[in-house]
Formats: structure tokens, sequence, C-alpha cells
């Protein structure tokens, strides 16, 4: 298995997430958002789909398909609408302080509740200089808030999650809702230290889940952007066959593809347990989220003033794939942990990047 081969039931999984999202998401993704829920229907047949149990192993409960699998579907369906993505997916974007989490019973049972929609996890990511308890900037609404994974450097701490969350306003992913509140007081269930980098990989792991969210979302941009551009005509041709636009169209088009390609091996790296698959999953995830940022403005500048409107979903995509680069620490915080690493690992490290 590589990133640029999918098996067979790997691209059925993509094409079954690919008729959902077209045909049930992207239709409703706006009355989705301005409900602020998924209709239970989308959440069940999303479920069935497998979104919650791919990347959890078999021993804690999963299917154990893999990071590979998760990254696929999780495209399919951003394709059609991520809005709901950060509520229904559990444990999601915390699989990694699961994996990494020495006592694997207690972080069985937290997989257990997030995957039932029963008892959520969140993770928050914390500069290790920085002192003082952390804060829960935002997560989903939905399911209540029980478990919160923290990590920072190489430590990793399981907290009871806050007694109150405070509703906040959701820039974006409006069909997951949102809260937040200070940490201060929430009962600490377990503190540990890591093994040197695995902090690092607890963080890739949510990255590639960014990731691949933004880059469903980009490709139904550059979707978008295309088949307005080249139906529209302005002075005589289509808006796409200008120059400079037809110019930046490809770029974007390139930078998407690249980061589909990227994304997916640095998963099937992750699976195979390469050393350096963390560090090439923070790299895949910061090129997908700055593609999706790049294509998603690019959507609302040639569509116009229309773009800014909520007429469309231009608007939305945009503000989707900017948040997402703020989650978990921000873009910052991935590019610090890519500079540590860089700064320590073994050359092998990156003679093996230069070959891919």
């Amino acid at each position: 298995m590589d990133a640029f081969t999918l098996s067979e039931v790997l691209e059925d999984l993509a094409a079954a997430g690919d008729r959902f999202a077209q045909n049930e998401l992207a239709p409703g993704a706006r009355a989705a958002e301005t409900g602020g829920a998924w209709p239970v229907r989308h959440d069940e047949v999303a479920r069935g789909l497998g979104l919650c149990d791919l990347d959890v192993p078999e021993s804690l409960g999963g299917a154990g398909a893999g990071a590979l699998a998760k990254v696929v579907l999780l495209e399919s369906l951003a394709h059609g609408d991520a809005g709901g993505l950060p509520a229904l997916d559990q444990p999601g974007p915390t699989v990694g302080a699961v994996l990494a989490c020495p006592d694997q019973p207690l972080a069985g049972r937290v997989a257990a509740g997030g995957r039932s929609g029963e008892a959520g996890a969140v993770l928050v990511v914390c500069d290790p200089e920085t002192h003082g308890a952390p804060r829960l900037e935002w997560a989903p609404a939905r399911p209540p808030c029980r478990w919160v994974w923290v990590t920072a450097g190489d430590g990793l701490a399981l907290f009871d999650g806050p007694d109150e969350l405070a509703p906040t306003q959701a820039l974006a992913f409006a069909a997951s809702g949102g809260v937040s509140s200070a940490l201060e007081g929430c009962r600490e269930v377990g503190r540990w230290e890591l093994a040197p980098l695995s902090g690092h990989a607890v963080r890739a792991r949510a990255r590639l889940w960014a990731g691949a969210v933004a880059l469903g979302i980009a490709q139904a941009a550059l979707d978008a952007t295309i088949a307005y551009t080249t139906e529209r005509i302005v002075f005589g041709k289509p808006v796409a066959h200008h120059q400079g636009n037809a110019f930046e169209l490809a770029a974007l088009a390139t930078a998407v593809h690249g980061a589909r390609l990227a994304l997916r091996d640095a998963a099937c790296d992750l699976d195979a347990g390469a050393p350096a698959a963390p560090y090439w999953a923070t790299q895949a995830a910061v090129f997908a989220l700055d593609a999706a940022v790049a294509t998603t403005d690019a959507g609302i500048q040639l569509l116009g003033g229309h773009g800014f409107l909520v007429d469309h979903l231009a608007e939305k995509r945009f503000r989707e794939a900017r948040m997402l680069g703020l989650l978990w620490g921000g873009r910052d915080a991935a590019v610090a942990d890519l500079a540590a690493e860089s700064l320590d690992v073994d050359e092998a490290v990156f003679v093996q990047g230069a070959h891919r």
C-alpha cells in the first residue's frame, strides 16, 4: 500500500463517502450551519461509514483500518460539508493521545465514550514554556466534553472535563456548535512523560485530521471556482481563460493535489510505524492547510462581490479553512514542532525526505 495507489477497499470507501457528501451533505450544508447541527440521519450515515472507528485500534474496540483510511474518508465527507465533523468524529483529533497514553485501559474507556456519543474528549496543546493552567479555547458543543487531553512538549495529561462550559461564537463549524472554558479546578486523572518526540506524535495526529478536512474543503472550493469561472463571461471569454486567472487556478489545483499525496503518504508512514512519521504528518498538514486557505480565498475573489454573501458557500469554506489553521496551537505551534525536531533528528530523516 502506498499514497499513490489506494486499495480497492479504500477506493470503495472514498466512493461511498463522495456519494453521501454530494447527495446529502452538500445540499444541506447551509441549513445545517444555520440550525447548528447536522441532521441525525447524516450523523448515522457517517458513523455507518466508519468515521469514528477507522483509526481506532481493534484492541480498543475500533476498526483498526489505520490513518490512511481515515484521511480518505475525512476528505470525502469534507468535500460535501465539514461543518458537523468536529462534533461527530470522536475520538477523532484526540486519537493520537489515545494511542500514546501509557494507561491503555483508561485510554480505551475515553475512546469508547466518544465513539458512543456519550462523552466527548478534546485536545489542548500548550507551549511547554508557558506556566499556569491551560485553557480550552474552543471545542465542539456535542457530545458533552467529559475529558480533556493536554499535551506540552513530550508531556501528556488527562483531566476530567470542566463542570461549566461557556457557549462561544463559532467562527466556523457552526454545525458543531462551540464552547470554551478555563481548566482551573479540573481533576487531573493522569499525567505521563512520554518518550522523546512522542508528544509531537500526539499533535501530529490531530494536525493530520485537520489537514484531511482542509483538503476536502479546498477541493470543494476549487471545483466550485472552476465551474463558475468557466461559465462566467467577462470581456468576451470565460473568467478562467484570462491568463492571470488561468495561471492561478492551475497553481491551486497543483497545490491541492500535492497536499492530497503528502497527506496520504504521511498517513501510510503512521500506519507503518515509521520513526519520522509525525514529522511528515505535520509537514503535510501545514501544506494542506496553506493550500486550503489559498484556494478558498481565491474562490471568494474570483466570485467577486457574491463571494462574501451567504448565498454562496465560498465564504463558509474560507472561514473553515482559516479556523482549522488555528486549532491545537495553530500553524505556529506546528512549525515550532517541525523546527525543534529538525534540529535534533538524525540526518537520515532528511535523506529519507529528499527521496520522496
